[in-house]
């Protein structure tokens, strides 16, 4: 009888180890992944799914389908690109931000543009830029342009500024309300002294076709959306929000120059993951971007959309996020008046 004690308390001790073992080893934290989960993801077979917060055409769909090919090259699984337009890029934000943290379904969008929707309109948002598992960026330093039509009246600095002493001046934006370039327009409103209203549109494509069909004086871009619109001629870049001028556009000056300082902005466009993505999964995708550059064929891509690459690592896009917080909480009160 002893015995038969004896054994069942053995059996229940084994029975308490394994479960304990197996609590240990499940979650999605990145802390608790057993080796063979590591090893096997991406699984043979599986597709990702990368959301692009704005329309075909425009600048972020550019750096998403520019990068897809890499990511899927170096992690060896079909990715599959979606645009999935809506709320000035916030809904694709969320939708990801809600999504399985099993690394099938990521993000592409512009920073700072997402935390300024966010910090805009935090409860319609329903993501935290902040807790974003942070995959990486591959382009730094796209700053700001204005663009007119060529031949128009508003195709200098000076022009513009006049047109506005008369009239308020029509000013497209890509990215919507709540995007960096509502943060460029505030800028050139209260800096400048440009005299404009705020037309949000989706995409740089559409802000593009806004300025070639005069439905709107001027228009906001990535400096290399407005490399590719004025490629033909049609379009000419008035000037740029940047510390100098670009090698890629020497005779275009910088608004420091024409004498108004304050007004440095750049974008990023980076991928994210929901949050509580395992770090290994995390870090498959950084290796994967991170290789790109040592690709000849990236870089061919590059130059010829004059994308402005830059490596940065998930660590370093952490730091990035949480210094936008600081720099777009000092101005969040003048974005707010400027939508009322």
């Amino acid at each position: 009888m002893k015995g038969k004690k004896i054994l069942v308390l053995l059996l229940v001790l084994l029975l308490t180890a394994t479960l304990f073992a197996c609590g240990n080893n499940s979650g999605n934290d990145g802390g608790g992944t057993t080796p063979d989960a590591e090893e096997t993801w991406p699984a043979e077979g599986a597709q990702i799914r990368l959301v692009i917060t704005h329309g075909v055409g425009g600048s972020v769909d550019t750096a998403a389908r520019g990068i897809a090919p890499y990511l899927e090259k170096y992690l060896g699984v079909t990715v599959v690109c979606e645009n999935m337009e809506g709320a000035s890029g916030r809904k694709a934000m969320k939708y990801v931000y809600e999504a399985e943290p099993d690394g099938y379904t990521i993000v592409v969008s512009a920073h700072p543009s997402r935390l300024i929707g966010e910090m805009m309109y935090p409860d319609e948002a329903g993501y935290s830029m902040r807790d974003f598992a942070k995959l990486g960026s591959w382009s730094k330093g796209d700053v700001r342009a204005i663009i007119a039509k060529t031949g128009s009246d508003y195709d200098t600095l000076d022009k513009i500024l006049a047109a506005g002493e008369t009239r308020k001046l029509k000013c497209a934006g890509g990215g919507g309300v709540g995007s960096t370039s509502q943060l460029q327009q505030v800028y050139l409103k209260d800096i400048v002294g440009i005299n404009t209203d705020f037309i949000p549109y989706d995409s740089t494509a559409e802000v593009l076709n806004a300025v070639l069909g005069n439905e709107v004086q001027f228009g906001l871009q990535p400096l290399s959306s407005a490399l590719r619109a004025s490629a033909d001629g049609q379009v000419t870049i008035v000037a740029i929000h940047a510390e100098e001028r670009s090698d890629r556009c020497p005779d275009v000056p910088t608004l420091k120059e024409l004498g108004y300082d304050g007004v440095v902005i750049e974008n990023m466009d980076c991928a994210y993951a929901p949050p509580g993505t395992p770090d290994y999964i995390v870090q498959k995708y950084a290796e994967a971007i991170r290789k790109a550059f040592d690709d000849p064929e990236f870089l061919e891509w590059a130059d010829a959309n004059n994308v402005f690459i830059h490596y940065t690592s998930p660590e370093e896009l952490q730091a990035e996020t949480e210094q936008a917080y600081l720099d777009i909480e000092a101005v969040l009160p003048r974005l707010m008046e400027d939508i009322k």
